[in-house]
């Protein structure tokens, strides 16, 4: 393989792992905005029914109700717009620091491809936060609903 073919190679990856982050980011905030409306719904109907049954809100469902909170604020957080993502170049930018090897093809896809990957690791540290913040969410939500239907299931005996 020519080093011409592998520096080409090598960019197009690169291009490619930040279109696919960029994918990610957007299914991981439709899959949050499921779990809020999971999370809103179960306290509608369940924390509804509990307190209804148990006339007003006793240590279990205070419990839930924090947890609900907490799925809220979590999901909140994922959903919020976020500065410091890059999953393109600046065109003047990439212009000016690259003017230079503009006659070699190689050099340019390289650099080009170095200076993609730390955008891509760059944007991988704050998706992971992201992912953790899902994931809080996601066990609030299921604490939640283990708390409201404890509760429910005593109020109703």
């Amino acid at each position: 393989m020519s080093t011409q073919a592998l520096a080409k190679l090598s960019y197009d990856a690169a291009v490619r792992a930040l279109d696919l982050q960029e994918r990610a980011i957007e299914q991981l905030r439709s899959r949050t905005g499921m779990l809020l409306a999971a999370s809103s719904l179960t306290a509608s109907f369940l924390g509804a029914q509990t307190i209804q049954h148990a006339n007003g809100v006793h240590t279990l469902s205070a419990l839930a109700l924090v947890a609900l909170a907490c799925s809220i604020g979590l999901c909140v957080y994922v959903l919020l717009p976020k500065s410091g993502f890059v999953f393109s170049l600046n065109a003047a930018r990439m212009y000016e620091r690259l003017f230079e090897v503009a006659n070699d093809e190689d050099e340019l896809h390289r650099r080009l491809a170095y200076w993609l990957e730390s955008y891509w690791q760059s944007n991988q540290d704050k998706i992971d936060d992201l992912g953790r913040y899902y994931l809080g969410a996601a066990i609030a939500l299921l604490l939640q609903l283990a708390l409201w239907s404890w509760a429910l299931a005593g109020s109703i005996s």
